[in-house]
């Protein structure tokens, strides 16, 4: 379905449910149903390039044999971390591989020659044994460093291991057979190179996906402008309210995250700023409309790389920066939730940089978009009553908690914060004007005390 934002002035060609969103009062926005980050991988050492792969608390190995780790695994590229990390505040990543190595370990052994499923280095790690079965045949076992990951019973001939994950057989020479041998430990597999080409692929490719947050781990400045585009045309062409969050990059967009440092773990791993932008990501991710991570404290996180002074903080502050601090209490927390927009002006005032209120629009676009879908009502009188009840219905669901909503928006008319503007409403265009008020949450609080 065709979506995004509109000028008045301009008709759609494409049937379509089209909002904007301008600031005329206040703060804050939040979100329906999130929690999904999407994550390219740059260098990895195995896997399959080109391909989306889905991690969730609930089966954080369900993709083992692809990513070549657990995700409790450490690995050269940190790849694992950024996962691990990214997880702490989502409910699913979706990992992509940008490149793939450049050869695939291979070695010969026991009458068969085992090739890497996938090229890169982790698959020098890769050993088979094999054994004679005193039934007949052989019995192969498949190792991943110390770690067995195949066995294959009573095999009598290469093609009985083509179920293989790990590692494709052929013969060894032809008409070659099979013998027993104590271990052959595949080599010579060789890592690629991420280039811009892969990334810009990736770009591509998350478009097909369904996300909230995009952590976006590259400190090249071209890429960064890459993804900062890729966000512009899926928030103001398709209706996505997604957002991406990078290291170091002033984007003054209300889409791009800018993470200016990081924090280090109680197994003394110290994070880059590339690596924390998953735990942004996350965070972001798993937040709801009713939720900031101003103050959120980093689980796990004992101290801040690069940690700012009082005065850097608040330039930071200006400058749209989302960074980590030590609190009062001494956790690592995330100091303020917000984005990099620092240009306010043409509809947007300084609640656009809240990262709730960004939730806050992606919730209320979601439900328009659910609601009114091109083609369900006819667009007369009748129609347009019907439409407004249901826009009444949705400014309700977001109202206060004392009148059984969730408390994300404030001071609502329902009798003109949703209506039909009937003047415009013609032919098979259909022009709504919609006010709403969002709920911030209380992140600067001034006490003034009196002593007696």
């Amino acid at each position: 379905m065709a979506g995004g934002s509109f000028d008045i002035n301009v008709p759609k060609k494409r049937p379509g449910t089209y909002i904007n969103f301008q600031s005329v009062r206040q703060e804050t926005l939040g979100g329906s149903e999130r929690g999904t980050v999407i994550v390219p991988l740059g260098t990895t050492d195995w896997g399959p390039a080109g391909e989306m792969l889905t991690i969730t608390p609930e089966a954080p190995d369900a993709n083992f044999v692809k990513l070549g780790y657990s995700i409790y695994d450490n690995d050269a590229n940190g790849n694992m971390l950024m996962i691990r990390e990214a997880l702490k505040g989502c409910s699913k990543v979706i990992a992509y591989i940008c490149t793939e190595g450049t050869t695939a370990a291979s070695g010969t052994g026991g009458g068969v020659t085992g090739t890497a499923k996938y090229k890169g280095t982790r698959g020098n790690k890769l050993k088979y044994v094999i054994t004679a079965n005193t039934g007949g045949g052989f019995d192969v076992d498949i190792f991943l460093d110390t770690t067995k990951v195949e066995e294959f019973i009573g095999v009598t001939a290469y093609t009985g291991l083509a179920g293989s994950q790990w590692i494709t057989f052929t013969e060894a020479t032809s008409g070659a057979e099979m013998a027993a041998t104590s271990g052959v430990t595949l080599a010579n597999g060789a890592n690629g190179t991420t280039s811009a080409t892969e990334v810009t692929a990736f770009l591509t490719a998350c478009e097909g996906e369904n996300w909230d947050t995009m952590a976006f781990p590259f400190t090249d400045a071209s890429l960064k402008s890459a993804v900062l585009a890729k966000i512009q045309y899926l928030r103001n062409n398709v209706g996505r309210l997604v957002q991406a969050v990078a290291p170091s990059y002033v984007a003054d967009y209300e889409g791009i995250i800018n993470v200016t440092n990081s924090y280090g773990l109680d197994d003394g791993t110290e994070l880059t700023t590339a690596q924390a932008t998953a735990y942004v990501a996350g965070v972001t991710a798993g937040a709801d409309a009713s939720t900031s991570n101003t103050y959120k404290i980093v689980a796990g996180a004992v101290k801040v790389v690069n940690p700012k002074s009082q005065a850097a903080a608040e330039t930071a502050i200006d400058n749209g920066e989302f960074f980590f601090s030590m609190s009062e209490s001494g956790n690592v927390v995330c100091e303020y939730d917000i984005n990099c927009l620092t240009t306010f002006g043409n509809g947007k005032d300084s609640g656009y940089r809240k990262n709730k209120i960004q939730r806050v629009f992606a919730q209320v676009a979601d439900m328009i978009k659910a609601n009114f879908p091109p083609n369900r009502f006819k667009n007369d009188k009748e129609g347009w009553v019907i439409m407004e009840g249901i826009g009444k219905s949705i400014l309700k669901r977001l109202g206060p908690t004392s009148e059984g909503g969730t408390g994300t928006l404030q001071n609502i008319d329902y009798d003109n914060d949703f209506v039909v503007d009937t003047e415009r409403s013609t032919g098979d265009s259909t022009y709504f004007n919609v006010g709403i008020q969002p709920v911030d949450t209380a992140e600067k609080l001034y006490f003034t005390i009196s002593t007696r």
